[in-house]
């Protein structure tokens, strides 16, 4: 009677098993969901870029210079994240623990201001998709180097050759934008 019955469980085990198996996969298939809504999000931020230079352009056309278009530029986006601390009722940073702060990381407002000046600078000179696909590019090789050393203290990813093939390609294109 005893055998009868481990017969009867016995493909219990295995429904379980099976079980399990989905909920993992459903599990995992949200997971994949999650990152391509956050990629898809990023991507429509990324919009963002190009409708700013775009922007920030014109505005220059108004003040005659393009850091006087990037100083505008950063005056409202100031307000702006003024405004946001306001509404999502965050503190003023302790000036103790900025003071702490190693040097070179107050260089990323630098560079931001660098990157608009720019970009206000050559938009009217090469036009907007060379513009961003020549950033995005730039970015796409610091990005691969920051993580393939782990730089700024990030975790270490290695560079693929997917990795190094995408930017050619991407680097092909900025040439075939140029040139057609």
């Amino acid at each position: 009677m005893i055998t009868q019955d481990r017969k009867t469980y016995y493909p219990l085990k295995y429904v379980c098993r099976f079980i399990s198996n989905i909920y993992l996969r459903v599990y995992d298939l949200t997971l994949h969901i999650v990152k391509y809504i956050y990629t898809l999000i990023v991507l429509i931020i990324g919009c963002f870029l190009a409708i700013q230079g775009s922007i920030n352009t014109q505005l220059t056309s108004y003040l005659k210079h393009p850091l006087q278009g990037a100083l505008v530029n950063f005056l409202v986006g100031t307000i702006t994240l003024v405004g946001l601390n306001i509404i999502f009722k965050t503190h003023i940073p302790d000036w103790a623990h900025v003071k702490t702060a190693p040097i070179y990381l107050f260089l990323g407002g630098c560079l931001g201001a660098i990157f608009v000046s720019s970009v206000i600078f050559f938009i009217p000179k090469i036009g907007v998709t060379t513009v961003l696909a020549a950033s995005i590019a730039g970015q796409l090789i610091a990005a691969s180097i920051i993580d393939h050393y782990g730089f700024f203290g990030f975790t270490v990813h290695t560079i693929s050759a997917g990795k190094v093939i995408g930017i050619l390609l991407l680097l092909a294109g900025i040439f075939m934008i140029q040139k057609y």
